[in-house]
């Protein structure tokens, strides 16, 4: 069984609130798809790294159109529930009166029909359409979302590595881990209403290389798993548990002039970022190499 890396704590209590309060529980009947018969555009959105939108495979160039593109990625990113006109202008309009915030959200809806028109004929202005006080977006169109398929896959592999057949799970894995070009919306960063949904998907990301590390490590595939481990110190400098698995790939190569290194690499790092030391597991590990040299 392949053990997974450990993941950071939640995003706070209050964000989480916050998002579960933005939509209704119930789906709305509009996001059915049409007939089968009829042939239905496709948007490709991307939200990894800095977010972009294909419509039938063309780029579409959103610019920089502030509150209309704020309302956009907010509205994919909810896409399966409506969001509340009234959410909306609290949280983009928190200072001004009820008819200010109002026409504003208008203004920015406009805009973004706008937009979108621009793109493609087929997000017109009945794509992003209001009702009883909510949004929500016309399943005429096909979205796929670089999330979805992330989630998806990540949700195979975790079945198939149940299941005891982990190199079809080390594929899912693969697959996924390369939808993701960088943080969620990272241009986004200090916005609230993204934080928790890049919590999760971070920690997905990292649980999923450490799954692969781990993986091929144990089927001696070294130069993959050393791969894998760097990745993870790429978004965690002081993941332990990949300094310890690179001391071991680097030992079984042969490389213990490495592996050691990296045991130095960790207790500086932990030591500049928490003031502490590696752990007795990873100090017994580099015993046993500096013990095994010397023999």
């Amino acid at each position: 069984m392949v053990g997974a890396f450990s993941a950071r704590g939640a995003a706070p209590e209050a964000v989480r609130r916050m998002v579960e309060e933005t939509v209704r529980d119930e789906p709305s009947t509009h996001l059915q798809a049409p007939p089968a018969h009829v042939r239905q555009p496709s948007l490709q959105v991307r939200f990894f790294g800095h977010f972009e939108m294909l419509c039938d495979g063309n780029a579409m160039h959103l610019g920089r159109n502030g509150k209309a593109l704020t309302i956009l990625k907010y509205l994919l990113a909810n896409r399966r529930r409506p969001v509340s006109q009234d959410h909306l202008m609290g949280w983009l309009w928190p200072e001004s009166n009820l008819k200010k915030a109002r026409w504003s959200l208008n203004s920015a809806i406009h805009g973004l029909r706008k937009l979108l028109g621009g793109c493609s004929s087929a997000l017109s202005t009945n794509y992003v359409t209001l009702e009883d006080g909510y949004y929500h977006l016309s399943g005429a169109v096909r979205i796929w979302t670089d999330v979805d398929e992330l989630d998806e896959r990540y949700e195979k592999g975790r079945r198939l590595e149940r299941e005891g057949r982990m190199p079809a799970a080390a594929a899912e894995y693969e697959k996924a881990v390369e939808l993701y070009r960088g943080d969620y919306l990272i241009e986004d960063l200090y916005d609230d209403w993204t934080m928790v949904e890049r919590e999760r998907l971070s920690n997905a990301y990292m649980d999923m290389l450490g799954r692969l590390a781990v993986h091929y490590m144990e089927s001696g595939q070294y130069q993959e798993s050393i791969r894998g481990c760097y990745r993870v110190l790429e978004k965690d400098r002081c993941h332990e548990d990949s300094y310890r698995l690179l001391m071991r790939c680097y030992a079984r190569l042969g490389l213990r002039g490495r592996a050691l290194h990296q045991y130095r690499m960790c207790k500086q790092i932990l030591g500049q970022e928490y003031g502490t030391s590696p752990s007795p597991e990873t100090r017994s590990l580099y015993t046993s190499l500096l013990r095994d040299q010397s023999a």
